[in-house]
């Protein structure tokens, strides 16, 4: 847990009971073998050790949607704008 930053966080953690990882295909057992891979590697507790949107979208799982990942009409061009996120959530606007 070293990439825990946070003393009180890994502290928290620690005293969690501990539980196993389960299975994707007995969670999910009609889904597609390739739904249970890719659920598996983004469901990585390690942040380091988990998979990247890059990572996903180059698994077999979307291999139908894309041609080629690394073509440039698949990135944005500019970063996406927050702004309209910018407010004091009172209890009237919520």
């Amino acid at each position: 847990m070293s990439f825990i930053g946070n003393d009180l966080a890994r502290r928290y953690i620690r005293k969690l009971p501990k539980r196993n990882k389960q299975a994707m295909k007995k969670i999910f057992p009609k889904a597609n073998p390739n739904a249970h891979s890719l659920l598996q590697k983004m469901l990585v507790f390690n942040p380091e050790k988990r998979y990247t949107v890059k990572n996903c979208l180059e698994h077999p799982y979307f291999e139908k949607l894309f041609v080629d990942i690394n073509l440039a009409d698949n990135e944005c061009p500019d970063p996406f704008d927050w702004a309209w996120d910018n407010f004091e959530p009172t209890k009237d606007k919520l």
